[in-house]
C-alpha cells in the first residue's frame, strides 16, 4: 500500500517530464511574443535567448504548483525588467540616446495604415516607459496580452483585489502621462 501512495506522489505523466526542447517547442512562440511586447523594441531576440537560458538553468526547480505558462511569464517579466533597468543605467552612465522604438508590425494593407500603427505603438511604449516597472507590466499583461486576472495574480503574486486596484491606478497614471506628453485626452 505504501508503494502505491509513494507512486502517486510523483506522477510520471509526460507533462511532468519537461526538458528545454519540449518547453521551447510548445511555448517558444508565445514567450517570443511576450518578450517583444514587454521589451517594446525590435531587438528582442537577445532578450528571448536570455529568457530561455534562465529556463534551462531553472527547469529542474519547476514544481508544477502553477502552470508552465505562468512560470514562463514570471521568468520573462523578471528578465525583461532586469534588462530594462540595465539599459536605463547604461544610458545614464554613458549618456547614450536609446535607439528609436521600432516595433515590428505584421504587413498591413496600406503604407498609411502601417505608419499609423507604428506611431501609435511608439506613443504607447513612450508612455509605458515612464511608468514604474510594476505598472508597465500590469498594463501589458492585462491590456495588451489580454491575460486573465487569475493568471496575473499568479504571475505577480498578488491578490485579485490588489490586481484590480493596481490596474485602476496604473491606468490613471498612464492617462496622466499621456495627457502631459501628447496633449489632451480623447473624450470617449
Amino acid at each position: 500500500m505504501l508503494e502505491q501512495v509513494e507512486g502517486l506522489a510523483e506522477p510520471a505523466s509526460p507533462e511532468h517530464q519537461l526538458d528545454l526542447a519540449t518547453v521551447y517547442r510548445r511555448h517558444g512562440a508565445e514567450v517570443s511574443r511576450w518578450v517583444k511586447r514587454l521589451w517594446g523594441r525590435s531587438d528582442a531576440e537577445d532578450v528571448l535567448h536570455e529568457v530561455f537560458l534562465v529556463v534551462q538553468r531553472r527547469l529542474g526547480e519547476f514544481r508544477h504548483r502553477s502552470s508552465i505558462k505562468t512560470w514562463l511569464y514570471a521568468i520573462t517579466i523578471r528578465v525583461v525588467s532586469h534588462r530594462r533597468r540595465k539599459e536605463r543605467l547604461r544610458r545614464l552612465l554613458f549618456l547614450q540616446v536609446a535607439p528609436a522604438l521600432d516595433v515590428q508590425q505584421a504587413p498591413v494593407e496600406t503604407p498609411l495604415g502601417g505608419a499609423l500603427k507604428q506611431q501609435a505603438a511608439r506613443i504607447v511604449y513612450a508612455v509605458l516607459d515612464e511608468l514604474s516597472e510594476r505598472d508597465r507590466t500590469l498594463l501589458i499583461l492585462f491590456e495588451i496580452e489580454g491575460m486573465p486576472v487569475s493568471q496575473i495574480m499568479d504571475v505577480l503574486a498578488i491578490s485579485e483585489d490588489n490586481v484590480w486596484v493596481s490596474l485602476h491606478r496604473a491606468r490613471a497614471r498612464f492617462r496622466k502621462i499621456y495627457s502631459r506628453r501628447f496633449g489632451r485626452e480623447r473624450e470617449e
